[in-house]
């Protein structure tokens, strides 16, 4: 039983699935004949038709009537060819022909999709036709007044085209006869021959242009501009020459004589029609503009070199002579002074510089005097030798003002050493007015520690050659052995003196306190034997408890004092 339903249900699901299919296969043969029906309701023969607003002659009527015939063959024979395919497709169907059906269906789609190509291409080489003669037409009308101008240009300007105007107007008359040949075409219906002479006038219209509008000043140039600009350059040469200026590397004589024969025979050319090559008058005038421009360089260095020598050899021998004055002077304060590494090459990088600057004075001179180097040369190198001439004096105002700081460093030192030797002599009479008992073993140590250092110092300036390096370091090591005792002795006599005050002070409590007493006894027995520091430490503990705050009152009341 099972087997049955089974049975039943895929017979069931086939009949269904051949109707689906069936459906389909009719969907497509009805796209296809849709498709077809399409095509031959086109109105393709009304816009076939369209080409007769043209001259049916010729080539316009030799691709009308192809497209003509080709749209009927469609009509007549392509597509009711199709109505066999389709039928066969439908048979097919109730036959269960899958692949014929496939085939047949991909015959009839290619043959479909080639009749649209062909259609595509006939409207498409149509439209090319129409366009064609709107546009050809339209650049041929435009293209006549071209011409009528190009024809006015030449009969106002006829003289600036010297013999060359027949060529021109012939040229012209070639370009007419292209214009009638253009219309004859026309009429003739072959329009896209007709469309290529167009295109070829107006490029010649286009060069004729071109070439008459530049051509008058051209030949100017080379009939008579440029040969009197040789001329004028020839006759400035030898003028130059005979002046003294030196032009002969130059060799513009021959160059000048070279375009005096090229430029008559451009002329030639030019009048007879033929091809000139414009950029080589062109690179001729730039030439000759050049050779003024570097003549008249040649003529300014001259100038210059004759203005600027002088000064410049009169500049070099007083700072040759101011170099040797400061050779001299160095010689006497190294004697006197140790001079540091950088400062020996200051000195060699002066000498150098003024050997090499009489080495070019005398090269300057060699050229001026042999007749032939260029005075642009000759002022390049001077250009040059001036500015090494700016350092020169730099590296000698360098020079001056280290010989003057040495002697200026050596001044200094000494005033420094009589400034300590001022400062330690002023601390011992404040010691001796101080009425002190005695001085510490460490202040008188200080104070012949900072003697001593000053002696040190004085023998390094004594020194010959001084070593300034040397003495700065002695200096600095004397300086603060000075200043270290000065404070030191300032230090002792206000902190004695303090103790001093303290003592008497507590001397209405000795009485009193047993404890002071002995304190302040002490501090006296301290103070005579020169330990001011501890005996201002005894006194003023003892007093601080007996009167707080009594040692910062009695201090102030004695800066107030003071």
């Amino acid at each position: 039983m099972k087997y049955v339903v089974g049975a039943i249900i895929l017979i069931i699901a086939l009949i269904i699935a051949g109707f689906i299919w069936r459906k389909r296969v009719y969907d497509e043969i009805d796209r296809l004949e849709a498709w077809k029906l399409d095509i031959m309701n086109r109105n393709i023969a009304e816009e076939l038709s369209k080409v007769k607003q043209l001259n049916l002659s010729g080539e316009t009527q030799e691709r009308f009537e192809k497209w003509r015939d080709r749209w009927e063959h469609i009509l007549t024979r392509t597509l009711p060819d199709m109505e066999d395919d389709l039928f066969d497709m439908e048979e097919a169907v109730d036959k269960f022909g899958f692949k014929k059906i496939k085939r047949q269906k991909a015959h009839t789609e290619s043959k479909l999709q080639h009749v649209e190509d062909e259609i595509k291409e006939m409207l498409e080489e149509l439209n090319s036709l129409l366009d064609s003669e709107k546009t050809s037409r339209i650049e041929a009308e435009a293209l006549k007044p071209e011409v009528d101008r190009l024809k006015q240009r030449l009969i106002k300007n006829r003289y600036s085209y010297g013999q060359a105007v027949h060529h021109f107007e012939k040229r012209l008359d070639d370009t007419e006869e292209k214009v009638k040949q253009f219309e004859n075409l026309t009429e003739e219906g072959n329009y896209l021959e007709a469309e290529e002479l167009i295109r070829s006038v107006r490029e010649d219209v286009k060069q004729l242009d071109e070439e008459t509008s530049h051509f008058p000043e051209l030949l100017r140039k080379c009939k008579r501009d440029l040969p009197q600009q040789c001329e004028e350059l020839e006759r400035g040469i030898q003028e130059m020459k005979q002046e003294g200026y030196r032009i002969e590397h130059l060799g513009f004589e021959e160059e000048v004589h070279k375009y005096q024969e090229e430029l008559p025979v451009y002329v030639e050319k030019m009048e007879a029609g033929e091809e000139i090559d414009y950029e080589a008058i062109q690179d001729i005038e730039a030439r000759i503009g050049e050779m003024y421009h570097l003549l008249e360089g040649e003529a300014v260095a001259h100038q210059s070199v004759i203005k600027n020598y002088e000064p410049f050899y009169q500049e070099l021998e007083e700072l040759t002579f101011d170099i040797r004055e400061i050779e001299e002077e160095a010689k006497v304060v190294r004697e006197t002074y140790q001079f540091s590494e950088e400062d020996l090459e200051a000195f060699r990088q002066v000498k150098g510089t003024l050997n090499k600057l009489k080495e070019a004075d005398e090269e300057i001179r060699g050229r001026m005097a042999d007749g032939y180097t260029s005075f642009s040369s000759i002022l390049d190198r001077l250009t040059q030798d001036k500015e090494d001439l700016e350092l020169l004096k730099k590296e000698k105002a360098y020079v001056e003002s280290r010989l003057e700081e040495l002697r200026k460093d050596e001044k200094n030192a000494k005033e420094k050493i009589h400034t300590m030797e001022q400062t330690i002599s002023d601390t011992n009479r404040k010691l001796k007015r101080s009425n002190l008992p005695g001085i510490p073993n460490e202040l008188f140590e200080a104070m012949e520690e900072a003697q001593l250092s000053i002696d040190k110092a004085f023998e390094a300036v004594k020194e010959q050659p001084l070593d300034m390096t040397r003495v700065n370091k002695r200096l600095n090591e004397a300086e603060a052995s000075a200043d270290q005792a000065f404070e030191q002795a300032k230090t002792v006599i206000e902190l004695a003196h303090l103790t001093e005050i303290l003592i008497q002070y507590g001397n209405k409590y000795r009485t009193s306190y047993p404890l002071v007493a002995a304190e302040l006894t002490e501090a006296e027995k301290d103070f005579r034997s020169y330990e001011y520091a501890r005996a201002f430490d005894r006194a003023s503990e003892v007093l601080e408890q007996i009167e707080p705050g009594v040692v910062d009152r009695l201090r102030k009341q004695e800066e107030v004092t003071v």
